[in-house]
């Protein structure tokens, strides 16, 4: 069965180099083909190159890189962002043109506001026809360079989230079809080859995630809580990490693959064992804050047997436990989501809500949870001491947590300004490196070492 969304890829893209047609009978319309966001020219401007090679050489091979939807940098942070990436996809195509990519080869997208781009290659020099062993290292080559740049140029949080594969094909001279058809048939052959090469990638990264899980290589650091007055450490917080410098070690790349891999809950199981598991060590008295993502939250283990097969066996009593609820994903069914909430607060645990303030959805969780907790997300907290505008943002969250009881942790907390600040303001909670860094679990009898 065919997927309609590559049926609908296929319909824009033959609809789109119809415009040559139109070019070629209104030149004024020349202008209106290129990208506004890039600047570069679109696919209908190749054709006269395209033409010219068909003509003299019998063939042409192109390239599409294809900014791939799992980035899902649009989805989450909005369309502005992902024009800023794709301008930087832009500027290193045109940046490694000489390089990578020859001086006579030429960069497109594929269509306006689209998330392809077209390099219309150049003849190969030294042989009368380009291999299709050539096109692929080419190909692979291209790939590895633009994300090898984009680590250097994109924002550390955005770039994780961004992935590109490269395809190629060779359209060859055939009279009994148009030019058009010809584009458009190779095309579709870069495209699904970038495909192919996603889905082999996704299928591995599934591949070693499920042997990271299956042999428990998940670590879990603790960071402290502390109240801000005295800092004395209230609590910790269990931060789970994979296999220390491997592609996993990051919790963000961890779970967005897991969450692509749809093997969310059986990580989140072994990460939530992994922080209870600690918790034995972790001096008395201290709260323990677990993330939880919310597809876990419907996890049958976290709701009938987590208290009498974890916390019962670590000594840990519930009333030391807060589930911080992380926002990955969205809550779609706030009503099974509450009732579970419930169940875990009849056993005594305390929920907080996570990143409070970075978005609409944080808020509506608040709403909706009426957690015990409010973490005010760091890029709340970073620069408050010279920013009104966070001052006054986290002072109305201060007046709103005492009016309805939610305590409110200042998460990121980096400078002495901004302690002061927050201070100054009647938050009463926080964590952040200006304290400690997350660390490993340390002796029961004492508290991790705080920076002076």
């Amino acid at each position: 069965m065919q997927d309609p969304q590559q049926d609908k890829r296929s319909f824009l893209l033959e609809s789109w180099l119809e415009f040559h047609d139109i070019i070629q009978s209104h030149p004024e319309v020349r202008r209106l083909l290129f990208d506004p966001v890039t600047g570069l020219p679109t696919t209908p401007l190749l054709f006269p190159r395209i033409e010219s090679l068909i003509e003299d050489r019998g063939e042409v091979s192109l390239l599409c890189l294809n900014v791939v939807k799992y980035s899902r940098i649009e989805e989450i942070y909005g369309w502005e962002v992902f024009d800023e990436v794709m301008c930087e996809v832009a500027s290193v195509l045109e940046r490694i043109t000489g390089q990578e990519l020859r001086d006579s080869d030429m960069v497109a997208e594929l269509m306006i506001s689209g998330n392809a781009f077209v390099v219309l290659l150049s003849p190969p020099r030294t042989t009368e026809s380009m291999s299709g062993a050539a096109l692929e290292a080419l190909a692979v080559r291209l790939e590895s360079r633009v994300r090898e740049e984009l680590a250097h140029v994109l924002d550390p949080s955005i770039y994780p989230k961004f992935g590109c594969y490269v395809g190629a094909a060779t359209a060859h001279r055939d009279s009994k079809m148009r030019l058009e058809r010809l584009v458009h048939n190779a095309l579709e052959v870069a495209l699904a080859q970038s495909d192919s090469r996603d889905l082999r990638d996704a299928q591995a990264r599934k591949a070693r995630l499920e042997e990271i899980i299956a042999a428990g290589k998940v670590r879990t650091l603790v960071h402290p809580i502390l109240r801000l007055d005295d800092l004395s450490v209230i609590g910790y917080e269990a931060l789970s990490r994979g296999p220390e410098g491997g592609e996993f070690e990051r919790p963000d790349k961890l779970f967005r693959i897991a969450y692509d891999a749809d093997l969310v809950v059986t990580l989140e199981r072994l990460c939530r064992r992994r922080a209870f598991e600690i918790a034995k060590d972790l001096p008395a008295g201290r709260m323990l804050f677990v993330n939880i993502e919310p597809e876990a939250v419907a996890d049958p283990e976290l709701r009938d047997i987590m208290f009498t097969t974890l916390v019962a066996g670590t000594g840990v009593t519930p009333e030391d436990v807060v589930f911080e609820i992380t926002e990955r994903t969205a809550i779609n069914d706030f009503a099974a989501f509450r009732a579970t909430l419930e169940y875990l607060r009849r056993l005594g645990f305390h929920v907080a809500v996570d990143d409070g303030g970075a978005g609409y959805g944080s808020l509506q969780c608040l709403a909706e949870v009426r957690p015990e907790w409010f973490k005010i997300d760091m890029s709340l907290v970073n620069g408050i001491d010279t920013d009104d505008v966070r001052r006054n943002l986290v002072a109305s969250m201060v007046t709103f947590g005492e009016r309805i009881g939610v305590k409110l942790v200042a998460e990121g907390i980096e400078t002495m300004a901004e302690l002061a600040t927050l201070r100054e303001l009647g938050v009463e909670f926080g964590q952040g490196f200006l304290f400690t860094k997350p660390v490993e679990p340390y002796p029961a009898d004492e508290d991790v070492r705080l920076k002076p």
